[in-house]
């Protein structure tokens, strides 16, 4: 059976103790049965993986005691940032989660003229957004990544073409002229992804005036969950450790 991974965000320094008290004790303790001396693998952005032995389970904590470290970060030189318009149902979750898995740092959920859902209260979308995080969290647990991709607070797109950045700015945009393949070289990208209805004429005007280069990705129409997915592989399999 393979050893269980899971996310610690505080110091894991071998030869000492941690406790699980949250949603992983349950999941390794209730969920998966492991036992008292079964090994799980902890990790996080600054050790890598530090695998362990359970020492003592109760039905709310779980001790571990680390051992020995692994592996170290995995760390991409490339750096990508992707501004996700928000979707309904679980297409969000999808996209966040994919995006995850191929190496995304940094999303920002995006309200746009065509955006199907609205955040009428911020206690809504902070949970909203903590549930979006367990996604990520849970994707890196399964992929082998170290660093849970940043989730900012959502926001408009105009507020967000206006920041200042030094990243390559490129915006999806199925009539474009250029494929997402003949962009240059570059050490961060930033991604504009539409709604399933796309960027309204004014956004894309916007967006183009603050650098954005409209690109596509290739002949067919992706779904908006799809879309990230095939901008990231592209980007990644050019420019990243794959």
């Amino acid at each position: 059976m393979r050893t269980s991974r899971v996310y610690y965000k505080d110091s894991l320094t071998v030869g000492s103790s941690i406790i699980l008290n949250t949603d992983s004790a349950h999941y390794l303790g209730n969920v998966l049965r492991l036992k008292e001396g079964n090994e799980v693998i902890l990790f996080n952005e600054d050790a890598g993986d530090v695998i362990g032995t359970i020492t003592s389970i109760t039905k709310q904590e779980l001790s571990i005691k680390l051992n020995e470290k692994i592996t170290t970060p995995l760390v991409s030189d490339l750096y990508i940032h992707l501004g996700l318009v928000i979707s309904k149902g679980d297409r969000m979750d999808y996209g966040i989660q994919k995006s995850t898995e191929l190496g995304v740092n940094e999303i920002t959920p995006l309200f746009s003229e065509f955006c199907e859902v609205k955040f009428t209260e911020s206690r809504r979308q902070q949970k909203k957004i903590g549930h979006w995080q367990r996604i990520a969290i849970s994707a890196c647990e399964q992929s082998g990544a170290h660093i849970p991709l940043q989730i900012n607070n959502p926001t408009k797109i105009v507020s967000f073409v206006q920041r200042k950045v030094s990243s390559t700015r490129l915006i999806l945009d199925v009539q474009a002229s250029k494929n997402i393949s003949e962009i240059g070289q570059a050490d961060a990208f930033e991604i504009l992804i539409g709604p399933e209805g796309g960027f309204s004429n004014q956004e894309l005007k916007i967006a183009k005036n603050h650098g954005y280069q409209p690109v596509n990705l290739g002949p067919r129409i992706l779904r908006t969950e799809t879309a990230p997915v095939a901008a990231t592989a592209i980007l990644q399999s050019k420019f990243g450790n794959w």
